[in-house]
């Protein structure tokens, strides 16, 4: 770890979290830096003051309480704050991160204090966004920046300004899970205003108490945001988060094209999930080609799964239209049919016609739902985006598996209680033959006897290593390549993909690894596409990684 030169002194060197090591300064440090008299005696390890913040998470109450201890700690003290989210990866991952994050987002109003560590751009900022971000900054170099507008939190909705703690959130796994650098990322929450009237009606709500902007003057303010970003971190990776279904895949079809662009919901989500089906159907023994898949859930996850799946289709041999043609997608009225008002362009390229459909029956409102589409289709796959609690039935789990020998069974909704079904149920229901995995963490499972421990489909095993390897290479944009390579690279580390029975995610402790994998994938693809302005030979790009990781330790302060 290089040695740190800083101006700051007493009380202001011990505000600044990039520099701040606390006990952890040497006497040298002390006295030069002007800390004797502001710190104890001891002079401790970074280990120990690990320890003494495990003792302390370890008396907390509630995962809420947990959850303000952990942004606290990141408050005052980056490099531990890191090093304590690494040590102990399998507690604190559900606490800065799905789910705890969703609940801590409710309560914005109640628990925000500043400074946050976020930056808050406003519609009145639209001026002048490139001085704030540069004021944000305060002249630092920034690698990526994490976006939302916090349309469509987490399966909660629209939550105002509180979307900049998801943002928060995946930066930190960012970092714990691929080695970015904490002080090149910048999260930012667009300020546009919110629909939940609870939050406009709330006087404690510190954002913009007005509705959000909508058609051209949405569009406008998106538009002056990127081209700051492009003047201010020209390179820089814009990752996209939460946005609204219509905006989400608008912004990114209009962007990704202009700067390196990336949308976690959209092309993390799909990936993930892609990659289970893969490694599902190679565990299974079922091509990939011979799947039939209903999607419950027509949002942005699900329309983004889709989508993913047709290229995996078509990657096993499929044309375009076969691949179309093994995916049934049921939204809120039912099996999406041509004809019907389908408000994503997206989700309306996979209606089908009402001749494919004559044999199916109807309900009282003319919807075509879901266990019927299960009874009709015969589904090997099937997967839920819906946030509807309970909608995979023990009639609709049991029909599926009168058909399939290994049904794959992915109730991806989070947080944890708005799950389509629980994994217990799955596997008692099918008799312990579903491949499951899910979006939100679950106790494992007995099955005869034996413990089955359940993947979580968590993005946090592709957008980290995607978005890394993007950077360090310098990709000029995230291509559809870049993202199949991440998902081909994560589908190798499952285990279920070469024993049916194993888990179909790795375990959150191998989630470095992982990443890494993912990112020599990636790193290789946006050279063998001339993507990289950083690297020429997939051997460079892999030297641009090693050189651009970051690692959770203390270096040296010194005065100047």
């Amino acid at each position: 770890m290089p040695t740190r030169q800083t101006r700051l002194r007493g009380r202001h060197l011990l505000a600044d979290p990039a520099l701040n090591k606390g006990t952890a300064f040497s006497p040298r440090e002390r006295r030069e830096l002007g800390l004797e008299g502001l710190l104890p005696e001891a002079v401790e390890t970074l280990e120990t003051q690990v320890a003494r913040a495990w003792a302390c998470f370890g008396g907390l109450g509630s995962d809420l309480e947990k959850f303000r201890f952990a942004q606290a700690l990141r408050r005052t003290n980056s490099t531990l704050f890191h090093r304590f989210l690494a040590d102990h990866i399998d507690d604190l991952l559900p606490i800065v991160y799905t789910p705890t994050v969703g609940a801590a987002i409710q309560r914005f109003s109640l628990d925000h204090q500043s400074p946050s560590g976020g930056v808050y751009l406003a519609c009145s900022d639209q001026p002048r966004l490139e001085g704030v971000l540069r004021q944000a900054a305060a002249g630092g170099a920034v690698d990526l920046i994490l976006v939302t507008d916090a349309e469509g939190i987490l399966g909660i909705g629209d939550q105002g300004i509180g979307g900049i703690e998801i943002c928060l959130g995946k930066l930190a796994v960012y970092t714990l899970c691929a080695g970015f650098d904490p002080q090149r990322l910048l999260p930012v929450v667009l300020d546009v205003g919110t629909n939940r009237q609870s939050l406009i009606d709330d006087p404690l709500y510190p954002g913009c108490r007005q509705p959000r902007l909508q058609g051209s003057a949405y569009d406008a303010f998106i538009a002056a945001f990127v081209a700051a970003v492009q003047a201010v971190f020209p390179g820089a990776l814009l990752h996209w988060e939460d946005f609204g279904v219509a905006n989400a895949h608008r912004n990114l079809a209009t962007y990704r094209h202009q700067l390196p662009s990336f949308n976690d919901d959209i092309q993390g989500t799909r990936g993930v999930a892609c990659a289970v089906v893969l490694a599902a159907s190679r565990g299974a023994g079922v091509p990939v080609e011979d799947h039939r898949i209903v999607v419950f859930g027509a949002g942005t996850a699900g329309c983004g799964i889709a989508e993913g799946l047709v290229r995996l289709l078509q990657r096993s041999g499929l044309s375009e239209q076969r691949a179309r043609g093994r995916l049934w997608l049921i939204d809120r009225e039912g099996l999406l049919l041509e004809g019907q008002t389908i408000a994503s362009p997206l989700a309306a390229r996979f209606a089908r016609s009402t001749e494919e459909v004559s044999g199916f029956e109807r309900d009282a409102d003319g919807r075509i739902g879901l266990l019927e589409v299960v009874s009709q289709v015969r589904p090997t796959v099937l997967i839920g985006t819906s946030t509807v609690a309970g909608a995979f039935s023990r009639a609709v789990v049991e029909r599926m598996a009168a058909a399939v020998e290994k049904p794959i069974i992915l109730p991806l909704s989070n947080p944890t209680q708005l799950a389509e079904a629980t994994p217990a149920d799955l596997l008692a229901w099918t008799g312990g033959r579903a491949l499951v995995a899910t979006g939100s963490p679950f106790a494992p499972v007995l099955v005869d006897g034996l413990e089955r421990r359940i993947g979580q489909c968590n993005n946090c095993f592709l957008y980290p290593g995607l978005g890394f390897a993007a950077v360090a290479v310098g990709a000029r944009e995230v291509s559809e390549a870049m993202v199949d390579a991440a998902l081909e690279a994560l589908a190798e580390r499952i285990p279920g993909s070469s024993d049916p029975t194993a888990p179909l995610m790795p375990t959150l402790a191998e989630v470095g690894s992982v990443a890494r994998a993912v990112a020599e994938a990636v790193a290789k693809a946006a050279v063998n596409e001339g993507l990289a302005r950083l690297a020429a030979t997939p051997a460079e790009a892999i030297e641009r990684l090693d050189q651009a990781s970051w690692e959770p330790v203390y270096g040296a302060v010194e005065a100047v």
